[in-house]
């Protein structure tokens, strides 16, 4: 099917298949538009459809929740339909007049809904890797066909969840993960004003759905290029606007410079940069955690410093550590601003008669192997997070329905500067760049024009400023 547009599209199936039913009601006449939503932080996939029902459908049917809804659209990306297959979990906002009613159908993933139904109160041991697999795959919990994309998880565990729902112990699981090539060190401080010892390195995993399927990687391994350690070859994901692609290119509306128009920014809004009293109280910079044991009654504090770290992380721009702390803040990040308790006991999965040992490096013994690893993870994972929200943006592009969530784009943002200025420097080398895909949202809708109109809104976020291998005018 060709179109003239690229934000063009046809909906070619809307069928919605009553329970037990082999054959769904297409109503792709009755709607309006449809919008299908990924994102990194979320488990499971969300839609949501407009419907302006004249036939009474809804009583006909009827909808009752729980119904399988099949979406087919053809776009200019490809001559092949895309399909999303979901299930009716809402119908709200209805609104009737005369013999004709509007309202909305909440879809989402099948899983989402036997998520709810579903709780993991047995024994789980081994890679976080391997449990979030087991309660996916497993018919006792989820039970999904879909593929599972991820990459271990450096230590082992051992628990027993408290009634938890599959999804919730993933995200339980994915706080406490390490990158299976991080880079991580506790010693003792240089600073002889302190008791506190030093922790280094980086933490956390993300759990999320796309249309590919389920992942579960190192927010490290996200961020990482061709060229960088923390690479994980299991990471499927695209790096859009990279060679050999065109970047995705925001234009002024008089600029006619025979590009293609499916590589163009149609808008781009930015959020929230510097707090730095937000900041400051999440231990953004710097953190001290104290540790107990309550089984040895060791008591500890380890401080841990963003800037130490830095360098052991993988990062989307160009800038470096000397830059990440306000200028009127680097004497603060010497200081913690936030300070944490955490409880300890190595003993609870070790049968040895000897103190358990969770310590990786101990040369003398074994490492206990389910160790409680909280020492390498609780600073890090939390200002691995934080830091990954260091600058965001929204950007409006001609609909993609290839683009998924976690994926990789490479964005060119024109410059703000005067228009005398601007003939050197065409686009803001600060804001362009590589940026991770936070959340996708592909919107159809029907009733703009032949064709309807396809847009995606890309949600993006990134760790430093700057283009990548280029100096950042942030680090001068």
């Amino acid at each position: 099917m060709e179109f003239s547009s690229t934000t063009e599209f046809s909906l070619k199936t809307f069928a919605v298949f009553p329970h037990d039913a082999a054959k769904g009601q297409d109503m792709k006449s009755l709607i309006v538009d449809f919008e299908y939503v990924e994102s990194i932080t979320e488990p499971f996939l969300t839609a949501a459809a407009t419907v302006v029902d004249s036939a009474g459908v809804i009583n006909d049917l009827p909808i009752r929740g729980g119904e399988k809804v099949l979406v087919e659209v053809i776009t200019n990306a490809s001559d092949t339909p895309f399909k999303y297959e979901m299930l009716i979990w809402k119908v709200a906002n209805r609104f009737a007049q005369q013999k004709q009613q509007t309202y909305t159908l909440g879809l989402v993933s099948a899983e989402a809904l036997q998520n709810e139904i579903t709780r993991v109160n047995v024994l789980m041991e081994g890679n976080p890797e391997a449990i979030i697999k087991k309660v996916l795959q497993n018919p006792e919990y989820i039970g999904t066909k879909k593929e599972f994309l991820s990459e271990p998880s450096l230590f082992d565990v051992r628990m027993i969840p408290p009634k938890l729902r599959p999804f919730d112990l993933a995200a339980k699981l994915a706080v406490k993960c390490v990158s299976p090539k991080a880079k991580f060190e506790s010693s003792n401080t240089k600073n002889t004003n302190k008791t506190a010892q030093e922790l280094k390195g980086s933490g956390g995993f993300l759990f999320w759905e796309t249309r590919r399927g389920y992942n579960f990687f190192a927010v490290d391994s996200m961020c990482a290029d061709d060229k960088s350690p923390l690479k994980s070859d299991r990471l499927k994901v695209r790096a859009w606007g990279s060679a050999p692609d065109e970047p995705y290119t925001e234009r002024l509306g008089n600029m006619d410079d025979g590009a293609d128009d499916r590589f163009t920014i149609k808008k781009s809004v930015f959020g929230s940069e510097i707090d730095m009293m937000d900041s400051l109280r999440r231990g953004k910079y710097s953190s001290l955690i104290v540790f107990f044991n309550h089984s040895t009654g060791q008591y500890e504090e380890y401080q841990y410093k963003l800037t130490q770290s830095y360098d052991n992380m993988s990062h989307l721009g160009g800038q470096d550590k000397a830059s990440l702390i306000p200028v009127n803040a680097k004497e603060l990040s010497d200081y913690p601003a936030r300070v944490m308790s955490v409880f300890l006991d190595h003993e609870s999965w070790s049968n040895s008669v000897e103190p358990a040992s969770p310590e990786p490096g101990d040369k003398s013994k074994k490492p206990t192997p389910f160790a409680d690893w909280q020492k390498y993870v609780t600073a890090q994972s939390l200002t691995r997070y934080r830091l990954l929200q260091s600058q965001q943006c929204s950007i409006v592009i001609p609909g993609n329905a290839e683009i998924c969530a976690g994926d990789r784009i490479n964005v060119r943002l024109i410059s703000k500067l005067p228009d005398e200025k601007r003939i050197t420097q065409t686009y803001d080398p600060e804001s362009s760049g590589q940026y991770l895909i936070e959340s996708v949202t592909h919107s159809y809708d029907t009733s703009i024009g032949s064709n309807g109109r396809f847009l995606t809104t890309l949600r993006l976020i990134r760790d430093s400023y700057g283009e990548k291998r280029k100096v950042s005018a942030h680090s001068k």
